[in-house]
């Protein structure tokens, strides 16, 4: 079976994010516009911006079900109907779809909403061999149980169609304040943009399905529910990025795109995808941890909490942000698909671009437009309480550049000119640390790592155990390079440390944050105490709210 052909298929892309008697959906917009994206991508589906229609806000019912009338006639292979926004019901238990001036009061909700069984009918009557009915609303499963026979001449179930709810018929949808995406679509764009690793070439809208499902339970939402007529979840819809090689013109997701320098110039979020800068056109994040990190990021002054110093960047993560207000409104969290891909970033070592809106730091920035600024490497991350008061996940990337002059932790720059090697060794841009202090604590512990116990020894007798400070020498930490800052650790140990999957309680127990659990002791040596102080400032960056 071969992959729909995107010229005789046709998608519409329907959301109502704004209500004046409901809550607003910001969620819904940002839903339309990556979905149009992605399915519009040769590396996915190849649709037309045309032959994928967006329908935003529509005021009535002839507004919201006339573009599905029109490409209903001209698809013939595949009809793909998408539809986001509040759902209700009536007193029969029936899936309504709400409009922008939608009243609360039922009497009215039978000529002030749209019926699914209206959307139904019309998507029966569609001429496609195939059609897909993807519902982000509360109570969607409800259009599961309306695909049931109980008019023989109307309500047989549609063949060859398959319906996705993003919630059984008694529940309703998830749509996160300060969430770029609402809960159920999040996950959908996510399968798309980034595939399913060892995967088939192709997804089927039941692996799309199966993936959906599980990363919502996983997670605690709500799950979706399905129902498949004539084997249509078989059909390869769409392509999995996750094992599809890319188009022999296209450039390597990652590190410099050929004919691109730093200081080239782009108009537009559109410019910047079309020449593989920054192929997402709203996410100022692009990339997958599943790839190995982040491909390239936009530090455009989106987050207040955001730092541009020019060769070191502090960027904020993604999520939990009012994209009407620009603040601060909820947490952000690891497992989000942005932040996953910059944290796979920094044990990956894949370089990621950057480029510069002219909305930020005007030192740094264009006056106009967007700028292609290089190469940096993601260093390290923490959280921290933003200024808004929520917790927010921090990025420190530095410029890939070898030429930087190194300057040590202490001392005047005076005191630091024609620095010696044998003593300096880099932490990152511009920050050292002495080699004797890493020395002496793991002279103390006998090259012991601290965590395991274990040394690690060449073939030769060399005796080797890294060493990691609990607050970064790096800015914005600016931790002393001392002792009693200093860990000695196996190298495994020591990245989990730096990753926060294991924090120190003051008692010295150490505790795995991905599952809360106690896993052992700090190793204590009486010549060598570490601070209370450094202890409580690494877990405060990375403790998990439990």
């Amino acid at each position: 079976m071969t992959q729909p052909d995107p010229q005789a298929s046709r998608a519409v892309l329907i959301g109502t994010a704004q209500y004046e008697h409901y809550g607003s959906l910001p969620g819904v917009s940002a839903n339309l516009i990556a979905l149009q994206e992605e399915l519009s991508r040769p590396e996915v589906w190849g649709l037309t911006p045309q032959d994928c229609q967006v329908v935003m806000d529509p005021r009535d019912p002839r507004e919201m079900v006339h573009p599905v009338t029109e490409a209903g006639r001209e698809a013939t292979d595949v009809l793909l109907v998408y539809v986001a926004g509040h759902g209700i019901r009536d007193h029969q238990g029936n899936l309504l779809l709400a409009l922008p001036s939608t009243e609360r009061d039922p009497a009215t909700h039978g000529y002030g909403t749209v019926a699914y069984e209206q959307l139904r009918l019309t998507v029966k009557r569609a001429r496609a061999r195939y059609r897909v009915v993807i519902l982000d609303c509360c109570y969607s499963g409800a259009a599961i149980n309306t695909m049931g026979a109980s008019d023989a001449s109307d309500q047989t179930p549609i063949e060859g169609t398959y319906v996705l709810a993003s919630a059984p018929a008694t529940r309703t949808a998830m749509a996160p304040e300060g969430e770029e995406f609402t809960a159920f679509t999040s996950e959908l764009i996510t399968v798309i943009r980034e595939g399913i690793p060892n995967g088939d070439e192709y997804l089927t809208l039941d692996a799309i399905f199966n993936r959906v499902y599980g990363e919502l339970h996983a997670k605690g939402l709500p799950h979706p529910w399905n129902q498949d007529r004539n084997a249509a979840g078989s059909i390869p819809l769409l392509k999995n990025r996750a094992v599809a090689s890319r188009s022999a013109n296209s450039p390597s997701e990652y590190g410099e795109v050929p004919g691109v320098k730093p200081g080239q110039l782009y108009q537009s979020r559109r410019e910047l995808s079309d020449a593989y800068v920054h192929r997402a056109l709203q996410a100022g994040i692009c990339g997958s941890k599943h790839k190995g990190g982040a491909e390239s990021i936009v530090v455009s002054g989106g987050y207040v909490d955001d730092e541009d110093h020019g060769d070191v960047i502090i960027y904020t993560g993604h999520g939990g942000r009012d994209p009407n207000t620009g603040r601060q409104v909820a947490d952000q969290r690891p497992a989000d698909s942005g932040n996953a891909a910059l944290i796979a970033s920094i044990t990956s070592r894949y370089p990621v671009r950057v480029i510069r809106g002219a909305a930020g730091d005007p030192e740094y920035s264009p006056p106009i437009g967007f700028s292609y600024d290089g190469l940096y490497t993601v260093e390290s991350y923490w959280a921290k309480p933003g200024r808004d008061g929520f917790r927010v996940l921090q990025f420190r990337l530095e410029k890939s550049n070898d030429q930087a002059p190194p300057v040590a932790p202490t001392g005047s720059p005076e005191a630091r000119a024609g620095y010696d090697l044998s003593r300096w060794a880099p932490v990152s841009l511009d920050v050292y640390r002495d080699r004797r202090v890493a020395a002496s604590v793991c002279r103390m512990h006998s090259y012991e790592c601290q965590l395991c116990g274990v040394v690690l020894q060449s073939p030769d007798g060399l005796q080797i155990t890294p060493t990691t400070h609990l607050k970064s020498l790096s800015p914005p930490h600016h931790g002393p390079d001392v002792p009693e800052n200093v860990l000695c650790l196996c190298p495994t140990h020591r990245v989990q440390l730096d990753l926060g999957i294991f924090t120190i309680e003051d008692d010295l127990t150490v505790i795995d944050e991905t599952t809360g659990a106690p896993v052992g002791e700090l190793i204590d040596h009486p010549r060598h105490k570490v601070s209370p102080e450094y202890i409580r400032y690494h877990r405060g960056l990375y403790r998990q709210k439990r």
